[in-house]
């Protein structure tokens, strides 16, 4: 089912766009102001956004710039503002399309349609590193096994994407702090590097003593394993 986020502060207009949507088959979420409306767009994954411009708090462009600092969801601004000029200026802003209220819902849904659809084929193209029985999605920067997310930090996730890309190297310590952590030397005390592979390996190998995906090379460090 497709979520699609609506930041809206007229609620007549969010009651009647969130009715159609649903109706549609989409999961809706809302937010009537731009404060509120950033905050729901970075704690949850969308598919599409519904936007207006004039939103107390933080206004609609405002908020758009947010959501583009973070994501390429497509995301269709409705708004009163029907001059060229402040058309232009939401495109320039990257916004996917614009809307003019009053508007049709049937070509609103229309129009989600086309986005949604773009959207997909986009993300399809994007390539996903399959590791055995794990995606990784670069994009979303998630780990899914057998398409279930499983929950990682973001360092996890860079280890992680550093063994999938590379099956079969061994990588040192000292390359891992380097290629992950920044550091140009590391000191023979520090565990670093083998506390954040236990906690990968907590979560994503069935049995972290006998591990499957991420071996340990005594002597020399760590290598990408088959997943077998």
């Amino acid at each position: 089912m497709k979520k699609i986020l609506i930041i809206e502060d007229d609620q007549n207009i969010l009651d009647i766009v969130s009715f159609n949507l649903k109706k549609e088959g989409y999961e809706v979420v809302t937010a009537a102001d731009g404060e509120d409306g950033v905050l729901t767009f970075a704690e949850q994954r969308f598919d599409l956004v519904l936007l207006d411009i004039m939103i107390p708090k933080f206004n609609g462009l405002e908020v758009l710039d947010s959501i583009r600092a973070r994501s390429d969801v497509p995301v269709i601004i409705m708004s009163a503002k029907t001059s060229e000029e402040d058309r232009l200026d939401g495109l320039a802003r990257m916004a996917d399309d614009y809307i003019c209220k009053p508007f049709s819902i049937k070509e609103l849904l229309a129009r989600i349609k086309v986005h949604l659809a773009r959207y997909a084929r986009e993300i399809g193209e994007q390539k996903q590193i399959v590791w055995g029985e794990f995606t990784l999605d670069e994009d979303h920067k998630e780990i899914l096994k057998n398409g279930n997310p499983v929950s990682c930090t973001k360092k996890e996730f860079q280890l992680m994407l550093l063994f999938a890309k590379n099956p079969g190297r061994c990588y040192s310590r000292e390359e891992l702090m380097r290629a992950l952590w920044g550091y140009q030397q590391i000191q023979p005390e520090d565990r670093t590097v083998d506390v954040a592979i236990r906690r990968l390996r907590e979560k994503i190998e069935e049995d972290p003593g006998h591990p499957r995906y991420i071996l340990s090379k005594r002597g020399i460090g760590y290598a990408a394993g088959s997943g077998k």
